[in-house]
């Protein structure tokens, strides 16, 4: 028990060496801690207390013992688990409190970061419940979940085009087309660029950052073609009366690099909020709904939760649709085609 203390400790208060006597007297780095109301590994401790030293450290560990799964480690916290059941990824977390050391070491250690952008934000201590951040902190909560979008899309920061994009120099992680949009990005970027660089610069494992898997299969619901095109008409009532085809919003599928139309039943969904004034988001969930007779547990379990439970927010400031139980995202657009 003394060690787990000790290791507990070391890694959310105190200093890098501590940490490394830890783990050199044989404390247990890459196991959950006992007693811990979420049930955390050390790793996701240093991403929720924001110590990018002492997470540099076990990232390391991790990789150097084989051991990446352990950047993935979840936070499944009982208070977590009704909104995400999967529980939060360090790098999740890293951007969740606004932290671009942290963000910054676990990109260069190689973790996952498709499922790191939360459509919610943390700020202060580990156990303060989710709040809204001050106008100091949410330019860069905004900074880094563009960041990471950019990162994992190899889209443009500002006008989101894939085409003959650079990544900067610094962060290694932002795209951007060219001159006038990184200067017309930079006073956003700014905020988290070098702070990025610096966590990063603390894997030594890698000598470049790593790139980030292609797409995540099971980050989103699919779209069903009957259900999510049904726009509930009557019968005699002709759609073009009810639903405009000329305002077409579309999301970037990773799979096939190419934007795609969503179907018409949540298109108008989000056109509709969209148009309403200082709505900040659309709610929605894709697909058919679980049968009444699926068992209460393997609900929660699912990334598709029960009727009338919604699985994506769509945010219009930062257009992005966010899966709220998985923690990815992708990025959307709204166009306006010639009438047919």
């Amino acid at each position: 028990m003394r060690q787990i203390v000790d290791l507990f400790c070391a890694t959310s208060d105190g200093s890098p060496d501590d940490l490394r006597r830890c783990i050199d007297r044989g404390c247990p780095w890459d196991e959950p801690i006992p007693g811990m109301p979420s049930r955390s590994t050390p790793i996701n401790i240093a991403a929720q207390y924001q110590r990018p030293e002492n997470l540099a450290i076990l990232v390391t560990k991790a990789l150097q013992e084989g051991r990446p799964e352990l950047l993935e480690a979840p936070d499944l916290s009982r208070r977590e688990r009704p909104l995400n059941p999967e529980g939060r990824s360090p790098a999740y977390i890293a951007v969740q409190k606004g932290n671009p050391v942290c963000l910054g070491v676990m990109a260069k250690a190689g973790a996952n970061l498709h499922r790191a952008v939360p459509h919610t934000w943390e700020a202060g201590s580990p156990t303060q419940a989710l709040v809204d951040p001050d106008e100091e902190c949410l330019p860069v909560h905004c900074a880094l979940v563009e960041t990471v979008m950019s990162f994992t899309t190899s889209m443009c920061l500002s006008c989101m085009k894939t085409d003959s994009v650079k990544v900067c120099s610094q962060c290694k992680m932002a795209y951007f087309c060219g001159a006038s949009c990184q200067k017309k990005k930079w006073q956003s970027h700014k905020k988290v660029c070098k702070k990025i660089q610096r966590g990063a610069d603390l894997v030594p494992l890698y000598d470049a950052m790593p790139k980030p898997a292609q797409f995540d299969d099971t980050g989103f619901i699919s779209f069903h073609d009957t259900v999510d095109n049904d726009l509930g008409l009557e019968d005699g009532e002709r759609e073009e009366e009810y639903y405009d085809a000329s305002k077409q919003w579309e999301y970037y599928d990773l799979r096939t690099k190419s934007w795609r139309a969503y179907p018409k039943k949540i298109n108008q969904g989000i056109e509709g909020m969209h148009n309403l004034y200082m709505s900040p988001r659309y709610m929605y969930k894709p697909g058919p709904h679980f049968d009444d007779a699926v068992g209460k547990e393997e609900r929660e379990l699912s990334t598709n939760p029960p009727q009338n439970v919604a699985t994506n927010h769509v945010y219009y400031c930062h257009m992005i649709d966010h899966h709220i139980y998985t923690g990815c995202g992708r990025r959307i657009r709204r166009r306006v085609l010639p009438d047919a």
